[in-house]
């Protein structure tokens, strides 16, 4: 039951258990080798495993979770970027695990704030639509032929599994749909919400958008506001003229180093 690493997922963690719910190892990291061969990484087995003993595997369910929603919110975000910055952006490369979703994407020119915005916006709408995953098994040129984005330059099997979050009816909603082996969320609802916090370049032409999601996006916030309410505190301000006093502080700096 364990995600092998693969698509850019990091491998599932978890633990292995005896039939009578002994712990016998703790799993850290799943990798597939040589086509369908799965290798638990664990830390150390705790008792012997022997040919023929009866196991359970269990995947890190809370783990697994955020990974799920990292994944489905890079599919939307990635739908995003198109909407935002045109369909010739293309997937250059990403990483999703746990804690945040890295992608990488080509585009020539610099990311405006308003851009930034807007991408961030459309997928925190789709996300509170709670718009249905939809998955099927399809041939790969059929797949492809009715519009689900592949990677340019992947080897893709005969048969392909398709992750559709479509949305037909609203224009400030997204539709995704994409070639994937990754897990996903049942509906967008489950993501819970979706947090820009970089984009830069990586290389010439090449953009990175790192962001966060559900529970660490919740940290996020609560840190900015901490954070907000500190300054406040030392500059004895308010949220109305926060602001305003920083200037002020500023405008005393410059003065002082004049004269």
């Amino acid at each position: 039951p364990f995600y092998a690493e693969a698509g850019g997922q990091v491998g599932d963690s978890g633990r292995v258990q005896s039939s009578e719910n002994k712990i016998l190892a703790n799993v850290y990291d799943t990798k597939k080798v040589d086509g369908d061969i799965f290798l638990h990484y664990v830390e150390k087995n705790l008792e012997n495993l022997s040919i023929n003993k009866k196991i359970i595997l269990i995947v890190d369910k809370k783990r697994r979770d955020k990974i799920r929603n990292n994944h489905s919110a890079t599919h939307l975000l990635h739908a995003s970027l198109r909407a935002v910055l045109g369909d010739h952006i293309s997937q250059k490369g990403s990483l999703v695990n746990d804690e945040k979703l890295r992608f990488d994407f080509t585009y020539n020119e610099q990311l405006s704030n308003d851009q930034v915005n807007k991408i961030e916006s459309l997928v925190n709408q789709s996300i509170r639509a709670n718009i249905k995953n939809v998955t099927e098994y399809l041939p790969t040129k059929t797949a492809i032929k009715t519009g689900a984005i592949a990677l340019f330059g992947e080897r893709y099997p005969e048969n392909v599994r398709v992750i559709s979050f479509k949305n037909e009816k609203e224009k400030n909603l997204l539709s995704s749909v994409e070639l994937c082996g990754g897990t996903h969320v049942n509906s967008t609802g489950q993501i819970g919400t979706f947090k820009i916090i970089s984009d830069h370049s990586i290389s010439s032409g090449v953009k990175r958008i790192e962001a966060i999601t559900g529970e660490s996006a919740e940290n996020h916030f609560s840190k900015q506001s901490e954070l907000i309410e500190q300054i406040k505190e030392k500059l004895k301000a308010n949220q109305n003229n926060i602001v305003e006093k920083i200037d002020n502080l500023k405008n005393e700096l410059a003065t002082h180093k004049k004269n």
